[in-house]
């Protein structure tokens, strides 16, 4: 197979309007790198997608003159005059990136062709379908590192303008080994577990530890349901099926995806509302930042500043509140690194509203389960203040009085 030049292929974007360009571990580096090293190459360009904080950390803005970034997770390198934040849930990314015009190219890391003259999407397999479907033409870049999965949506050799050869380093995931309080955190969620649940999972050291708890104490016939999947999936803790978008890790879990009995699909699937609301007992479980006492949750704003963004959350809350025997958690450490509560009383003004009161369904910190769906305010004050560090209760408490 004759592949493009890397030089050659970022060429073709000369002149587009928007790029959809892949995140995760399918960032298409080598693309990235030509078009950097030539800041007129993609000149006025608009780079479009799912940058994962933490993970796709490259300053968008710096591959060309004038480039302008347009995302749904703000972070770090991506700040500035150029960079437009969409405060999109993942399911109206989805259909955003589906309207026919908007998108031109997209551009992606895949696994090298099968027999058959076919391409897998490798480990990521969530936006871009969309804008494929809308009429985007596609450039790949042939990794041989990247992990062709079997259960996932295949492509024909002629759907790509272009495919070029890289081998750069996939995107790692750094994932610490959690601490003492996300174990007990983990611990007061399988608590709330029963067998025969289809479980979601954010990613995080609170993902992490429900892992490993479940590693010691498995709940019976469990499904997987999740937008990413990450260090320690098993088959044995899902005996009914593991269904992603997307796996982002480490280097160790990406080699070891292909044996595991994986079923891979897009956003438009992955978080659609019908889907989750046929999906049984349903249980969803999230990270927040902090959550005041009328069951409003933050989480995406820290410190005075936008750190994520939406994602698929409130997606996959509302799913679980759909499904029959669905439920919601949020899950958070009581107590910030500075000792102060992560329940508040009210969230401070300015602060995005990640998540509604009317969607809140369960919080749980280490200090147990506060169930908030149909509660009046009142009882939602006095639930979520007992769940709050012991030194903060009492204040939290005089707070709801005085409200």
């Amino acid at each position: 197979m004759a592949f493009t030049p890397l030089r050659a292929a970022a060429e073709l974007l000369r002149g587009a309007g928007r790029v959809l360009v892949a995140g995760s571990a399918s960032e298409p580096t080598g693309l990235l790198d030509a078009a950097a090293a030539d800041p007129a190459l993609w000149q006025g360009v608009i780079l479009t997608g799912a940058f994962i904080p933490g993970v796709n950390t490259r300053d968008l803005t710096a591959t060309g003159d004038g480039v302008r970034v347009e995302t749904i997770f703000p972070s770090p390198t991506l700040t500035g005059p150029q960079v437009d934040h969409l405060p999109l849930h993942y399911s109206a990314f989805w259909a955003r990136l589906s309207r026919p015009g908007l998108v031109d190219w997209v551009a992606m890391t895949v696994p090298p062709p099968r027999a058959d003259g076919t391409l897998g999407y490798g480990l990521t397999c969530d936006f871009a379908p969309a804008a494929l479907a809308a009429g985007a033409r596609l450039i790949g870049l042939v990794n041989p590192a990247m992990p062709d999965l079997p259960a996932a949506p295949r492509l024909p050799r002629d759907r790509f303008a272009a495919l070029a050869e890289d081998a750069s380093p996939l995107p790692e995931l750094p994932l610490p080994a959690p601490d003492a309080t996300q174990r007990a955190i983990a611990a007061q969620v399988l608590a709330l577990l029963r067998p025969g649940d289809t479980l979601q999972l954010g990613l995080g050291r609170l993902q992490t530890a429900i892992l490993a708890a479940l590693a010691d104490t498995p709940v019976p016939d469990l499904a997987l349901h999740a937008g990413m999947v990450s260090d320690g999936i098993r088959a044995d803790r899902f005996p009914r099926g593991i269904t992603t978008g997307v796996g982002l890790g480490s280097r160790a879990f990406y080699a070891s995806l292909p044996d595991l009995p994986l079923a891979i699909a897009p956003v438009g699937q992955t978080h659609a509302p019908a889907t989750l609301a046929a999906l049984p007992a349903f249980v969803s479980v999230n990270s927040v930042i902090e959550v005041d006492l009328t069951g409003q949750a933050n989480g995406e704003w820290l410190s005075g500043r936008q750190i994520s963004g939406q994602g698929g959350m409130v997606d996959f809350i509302r799913g679980a509140r759909a499904s029959i025997g669905g439920r919601s958690i949020l899950a958070l450490p009581a107590t910030a690194r500075d000792g102060t509560s992560r329940i508040v009383p009210r969230l401070a003004p300015g602060t995005p509203v990640t998540v509604t009161r009317a969607d809140t369904d369960i919080v749980v910190t280490e200090y147990g389960a506060a169930h908030l769906r149909e509660a009046p305010l009142s009882d939602r004050a006095r639930r979520l203040a007992a769940i709050a560090a012991p030194d903060h209760r009492d204040t939290l408490m005089k707070a709801a009085r005085d409200a």
